[in-house]
């Protein structure tokens, strides 16, 4: 009785160790992005988050998923914010496109070449397409460039815009 309840347990325990398929590689790029939006998934689940927001982190954070060039015009914005108490360049959340992602849900996949990612992002009742532009860099691969399938002008362009 007690070696067939040890089988059984040890049945139970292999069969949830052992995945039934093996686990998808992701490329490098797509899991870059994909952990952009593990890390702040809450811009778009919670009502009033508690943490900030993507564009609201310190340099540091920013070098983890953006290259410098991108990070530091991301800053420049904050700063002006910060300075002006008023809306600079972005009046949109970057990650998602609009202003207010709430219940957003994403899927995100190799693009067309191997420097760029696509995040399908669905909403209430509206679905839309960005195109992550990503580089190789010393530090792994880095987010240089965010399309916005609406036809405005890409993260990059509008941090660029002089004021």
């Amino acid at each position: 009785m007690l070696s067939s309840l040890h089988s059984i347990f040890l049945i139970a325990a292999l069969a949830i160790a052992i995945p039934a398929r093996p686990a998808e590689v992701r490329p490098p790029q797509v899991a870059l992005v994909s952990n952009l939006y593990q890390t702040f998934a809450y811009e778009a689940v919670l009502e009033a988050p508690d943490a900030r927001g993507m564009i609201d982190q310190p340099r540091a954070v920013l070098l983890r998923y953006f290259t410098p060039e991108l990070a530091e015009l991301l800053l420049r914005d904050r700063a002006c914010v910060a300075k002006t108490r008023e809306i600079c360049r972005l009046d949109f959340l970057p990650l998602w496109g609009n202003q207010d992602p709430d219940g957003a849900s994403v899927q995100v996949g190799q693009g067309a070449s191997p420097t760029s990612v696509i995040a399908s992002l669905r909403f209430a009742g509206t679905s839309s397409r960005l195109t992550y532009t990503l580089i190789q860099t010393t530090r792994g691969w880095r987010i240089a460039d965010i399309a916005y399938g609406d036809g405005r002008a890409t993260l990059k362009e509008i941090l660029q815009t002089k004021s």
